[in-house]
């Protein structure tokens, strides 16, 4: 304002004449009453910035109130309206041009002040969920484990009172006493399977790798529940290869593999059917193993949980969901990979890839 108010008495002070000038001149700055039009951006810009665009165009339009005049009544020179006319029109547009552009970006800077807003309290929300993720596995954990745990250790229970009962009344025989004892053992032995299972998932063991022929471990898991398969009236089928390059391998580990998913698939073929174990040598240097059955199948939603902590698709049969998950960290640090196929009601099929070894590359 007390710009808008110097630069009028400016203006309206000076009375030099604008010898040889034309009112159409191309230049802006010709004669001091242009210099005097100029000191006006001043109080323009000023209100384009502090009040905006409204302020740009009241300001503008104080600037025209303020020329008009003298050039209607005070100039003696022709068409005297055009040079102040024009210093308005460009003061104007500066002014509106200015507004815009602080406008524009006080709103990039809320939009960037808001959006910095929302990701951290949606970083709060991604970390709130993960703890709750945590919380929610862990429950599952412990839930599965103490009612895994608790029946075989019921059952040993039962057993034992049994054998305490049959003993004071003497009427324990020898067979009965090994039939219970044998029981037992199955019990405690499952517990100590799952246990060693939460254990290797984890820690996730480092292998302790050597030269091994993949064949003979696939011999060994599959010896191990051959009684099982035969209970359940499935056929294992083997077509291994007899030229099956060696890999570098944790033993133990693969056997553990190979057992979870020779087992999975016994226990996928209710019914009865047909287990076919086959490996071969691929043209990428890696040894394939396939664990085929012709069992229930898996559904496609189910495909994409296979491999997850604590997800199990068994109903009969209990489980925790950990086998596949364990089975899929040891094949992983073994620096290889497991892929899962299956059609629901033919069957599925769980392949394996190994690199082969070789010497000076490892």
């Amino acid at each position: 304002m007390v710009m808008m108010v110097l630069g009028t008495f400016l203006y309206y002070l000076d009375r030099t004449p604008l010898v040889g000038v034309s009112p159409f001149d191309a230049s802006l700055f010709a004669g001091v009453h242009d210099w005097n039009r100029v000191l006006f951006l001043i109080p323009v810009m000023y209100a384009a910035i502090i009040f905006r665009v409204r302020g740009s165009l009241i300001a503008s339009l104080a600037f025209l109130c303020v020329v008009v005049p003298r050039g209607l009544l005070l100039s003696p020179y022709p068409n005297a309206l055009v040079r102040p006319l024009l210093f308005v029109i460009i003061t104007a547009l500066a002014g509106l041009l200015t507004a815009t552009q602080f406008n524009r970006t006080e709103r990039e800077y809320k939009a960037r002040a808001e959006l910095s807003t929302a990701y951290q309290q949606l970083r709060e929300s991604q970390e709130q969920l993960i703890q709750a993720e945590k919380l929610t596995s862990l429950g599952q954990l412990a839930a599965s484990v103490a009612h895994e745990v608790n029946n075989p250790i019921s059952g040993v229970l039962i057993y034992t009172q049994l054998i305490a009962k049959k003993l004071t009344a003497d009427t324990l025989t020898k067979e009965k006493a090994l039939d219970y004892l044998s029981k037992m053992e199955l019990e405690l032995t499952r517990t100590g399977r799952l246990i060693r299972n939460l254990l290797d998932f984890a820690r996730q063991t480092k292998p302790t790798p050597r030269l091994v022929n993949v064949n003979e471990i696939i011999d060994r898991a599959s010896s191990l529940v051959a009684h099982s398969a035969e209970l359940q009236h499935v056929e294992i089928a083997r077509n291994l290869s007899v030229t099956l390059p060696e890999v570098m391998v944790d033993p133990d580990q693969l056997q553990q593999v190979f057992t979870n998913l020779i087992v999975n698939a016994i226990q996928a073929m209710p019914e009865g059917g047909t287990l076919t174990l086959c490996t071969s040598a691929d043209n990428e240097g890696q040894v394939k193993v396939e664990v085929q059955d012709t069992g229930i199948g898996i559904s496609q939603e189910n495909l994409q949980k296979l491999f997850t902590p604590f997800f199990t698709t068994k109903k009969e049969v209990k489980g925790v969901g950990l086998g596949l998950a364990v089975s899929h960290g040891i094949i992983q640090r073994h620096g290889g990979k497991i892929e899962v196929s299956s059609e629901e009601g033919k069957g599925s099929t769980f392949t394996i890839y190994l690199k082969t070894y070789q010497e000076g590359k490892g």
